[in-house]
């Protein structure tokens, strides 16, 4: 064999020995689930989202610049599985197991909680983009909690925690949770708790204002799950990518629609923010990929954008509620005039706009949009986001905040989520099918405000 045939094959044997050792346990709520309590039915809206786990990761160096809190404690694992077992008591459907697709069994089985030896450290993986089990981050996760629909498997788990230690004393806990449960808000508002009560020792006085709320008894609970309709998803047929985009290149876009305004005759200041601006910028530079390189094969692209609707269903509900509130605005572009900045942020504002004192869910489900335009042989793109959300400051389990959060695919192709970043930016996470992913990051407007 040649000496590159030996680096090669040396360097594959590396990769599979990145995890060096996992032990397993199961972490159950520290009180039991009442009996009135062990039956939670899943909402019908809820039932009708795509059924896949939420994966998310926390990276927190050794050492941080926290004087109080200078580096993560050698029992850190004890003190995030107490937490954790606390949490559940309040969470108590998420240590439970899903049964038929319709309700879970709030039996209290808990959650599997992995520890890993990563025999590397953190900062060789935390900047890995690849999803693959072998070579990514994929290895930080339990096997088959990223992308995988649940499975005999699985037997219904609804929630997988990871908690791995790299050489240099660093240390990323990973989260799967189903969607079936709720949206990327529930997971995070969970997440909050856990990390909050976990750095104040268990008082759970200063939770109250973060404990869940659970109104499935909100949203209709009628018909079979066997009698809906639902999508098939393929294995994962896509590459996944990171583009980060920082706010100073935000703010130049901005100028530059600006101009675009009154060019035409705007004089009105938009007040676009830097959400809206970037959403309109990823779907103009996803239609023209396709229009290269599908053309003719759809009927026209339609623009899908996840709102939460909490505050704007009538009555409100609390950002703690527990579930799937949110509903997918669309907006259809067959024309150029369609695909200005000022003519998209228009139409995501007043697609916003009428959802306002909503008084339930129903009507508005997931699959039901997505078979409607697929039935129609409409391309759609599906950008979501989850700026602003609870990832950094308070994802605090005592010994620091996480130098990077970030969701490590996406649950279908053709499907980008926006976060912030530790610092200064927002992240996209890309999902498209790998020829049209070499096209998009080539594309001119993108690469003028991306950094890749």
């Amino acid at each position: 064999m040649t000496f590159k045939g030996l680096m090669r094959l040396s360097l594959v044997f590396r990769r599979q020995l990145h995890v060096i050792s996992r032990s397993s346990c199961s972490i159950k709520p520290a009180s039991p689930t009442p009996s009135n309590l062990k039956r939670y039915n899943i909402p019908l809206h809820d039932r009708m989202v795509p059924n896949f786990y939420i994966p998310l990761i926390f990276f927190y160096p050794k050492n941080n610049s926290d004087p109080i809190r200078e580096r993560v404690p050698d029992n850190a694992s004890d003190l995030l599985k107490k937490s954790l077992s606390e949490t559940l008591s309040k969470y108590y459907p998420f240590a439970g197991r899903i049964c038929s697709g319709s309700y879970v069994d709030c039996n209290d089985e808990g959650v599997q909680f992995i520890e890993a030896q990563i025999g590397c450290n953190m900062s060789e993986v935390q900047d890995r983009a690849a999803v693959k089990e072998e070579d990514g981050l994929g290895h930080l996760f339990p096997p088959c909690t990223i992308r995988n629909q649940f499975s005999e498997k699985h037997s219904g788990n609804i929630m997988y925690v990871q908690l791995n230690r790299f050489d240099c004393g660093g240390m990323a806990v990973a989260v799967s949770i189903s969607h079936l449960l709720g949206d990327a808000l529930t997971t995070c508002t969970l997440l909050r708790y856990w990390a909050t009560l976990s750095l104040h020792s268990g008082d759970h006085r200063k939770l109250l204002h973060l404990c869940p709320v659970l109104v499935n008894a909100l949203l209709p609970l009628s018909y079979d799950i066997n009698a809906i309709e639902t999508i098939i998803f393929p294995d994962k047929n896509w590459t996944t990518k990171e583009l980060v985009f920082p706010n100073t290149k935000l703010a130049e876009l901005k100028i530059v629609v600006n101009n675009e305004d009154k060019l035409d005759g705007v004089v009105e200041d938009q007040k676009y923010t830097r959400n809206e601006l970037l959403t309109a910028l990823l779907y103009r530079c996803l239609v023209s990929v396709a229009d290269r390189t599908n053309a003719g094969v759809h009927n026209g692209s339609v623009l899908m954008r996840a709102v939460n609707v909490r505050h704007m269903i009538d009555p409100p509900l609390q950002e703690t509620t527990v579930g799937n509130f949110q509903i997918l605005n669309h907006i259809v572009a067959t024309t150029e005039a369609d695909k200005k900045y000022r003519t998209l942020v228009a139409r995501m504002r007043k697609e916003r706009e009428q959802l306002k004192g909503i008084k339930s869910m129903e009507g508005h489900e997931m699959e039901t949009e997505f078979l409607e335009f697929t039935k129609h042989k409409y391309r759609f793109y599906v950008i979501t986001s989850m700026c602003n959300f609870p990832l950094y400051d308070i994802m605090d389990f005592g010994w620091g905040k996480p130098v990077k959060a970030v969701l490590v695919d996406t649950p279908m192709v053709d499907v980008i989520t926006l976060m912030d970043t530790a610092n200064d930016g927002i992240r996209a996470v890309v999902g498209l099918e790998e020829q049209e992913m070499k096209e998009f990051l080539a594309h001119g407007e993108l690469l003028t405000y991306a950094t890749l």
